[in-house]
C-alpha cells in the first residue's frame, strides 16, 4: 500500500512538472505565431453523446491578447506557472512528511543539504498554497510559525540551499557547476513582500526541476 502511494505521488509530481514544461512552450509558439487567425469552435467530448463547446471568440481573444502583448504577464503567467509550482511543492511535501523512505532517502542524498532544501520547499509550499493574489505577496500566515522556528529554535536567520549536482548525484552527468543557489532571510520577512523578490523565478525553476530529478531519481531506486 505504501509502495503505491509514493508511486503515486511521484507520478503527479512529475504530472505538474510536464505539465509546466508543455504549457510554457505553447505559450512561446502563441507569442511568435498568430494562431488566432485560423481559430474555430472546438467540441471537447466530456460524457457519453454529451459535448462542451470551446467558442472561438473565447479562444481568438486570448491567442491575440498574447500574441499582440508577448512582453506582458498573460494567463500562463498564473494559471500554468504558479500552480505548476505550487503542486510540485506541495506534493514534494507531502512526501517528506508521509513517507519515510523516501524522507530517509533525501537525508542520505542530500547530506549536509537536507535541512536548507527540506525549509525552503516548505516556505515555497506554505506561501503558494495560501496565495490570493496574481503578484503572488506574503501574508503573515504563511511564514510567522517558520521564522519563529528558525529564529528562536535553530537560532538561525538564513537558510541557504546552494547545491551543485555533481557533488551530490551519481545517477546522472550534469555539468559540474550545474546547480541552485536558494538563499531565504527570515529575519527580514515581512508581509506584504512579494515572493519573487526573495527567491527569484530562475531558481523557483531550477528548484521545480531539482524536485522533479529527485523524485526520479527515487523512482527508479525504488523499481529496481
Amino acid at each position: 500500500m505504501q509502495s503505491d502511494k509514493i508511486q503515486q505521488n511521484i507520478q503527479l509530481l512529475q504530472w505538474f512538472y510536464r505539465f509546466l514544461y508543455l504549457w510554457k512552450f505553447l505559450e512561446k509558439q502563441i507569442k511568435i505565431k498568430d494562431m488566432s487567425v485560423d481559430v474555430q469552435d472546438c467540441r471537447i467530448h466530456t460524457w457519453d453523446k454529451k459535448n462542451f463547446v470551446l467558442r472561438w471568440m473565447v479562444i481568438k481573444k486570448i491567442l491575440s491578447d498574447i500574441y499582440s502583448n508577448p512582453d506582458k504577464k498573460n494567463i500562463f503567467w498564473y494559471m500554468v506557472e504558479i500552480n505548476s509550482f505550487r503542486g510540485i511543492f506541495s506534493v514534494m511535501r507531502e512526501m517528506i512528511e508521509t513517507e519515510k523512505k523516501f524522507e530517509l532517502f533525501l537525508k542520505k542524498k542530500l547530506k549536509d543539504k537536507y535541512f536548507a532544501f527540506e525549509q525552503v520547499i516548505r516556505f515555497m509550499r506554505n506561501v503558494l498554497n495560501h496565495i490570493e493574489t496574481a503578484d503572488v505577496k506574503l501574508k503573515i500566515d504563511d511564514f510567522v510559525k517558520q521564522k519563529t522556528f528558525i529564529l528562536k529554535e535553530k537560532k538561525l536567520s538564513k537558510i541557504k540551499f546552494d547545491m551543485k549536482y555533481a557533488d551530490y548525484f551519481v545517477e546522472r552527468k550534469w555539468g559540474k557547476d550545474y546547480g541552485l543557489d536558494i538563499e531565504i532571510d527570515f529575519g527580514k520577512l515581512k508581509e506584504g513582500q512579494k515572493v519573487f523578490d526573495i527567491v527569484d523565478l530562475h531558481q523557483v525553476y531550477l528548484l521545480a526541476e531539482f524536485c522533479f530529478n529527485i523524485s526520479e531519481v527515487f523512482r527508479v531506486k525504488i523499481k529496481k
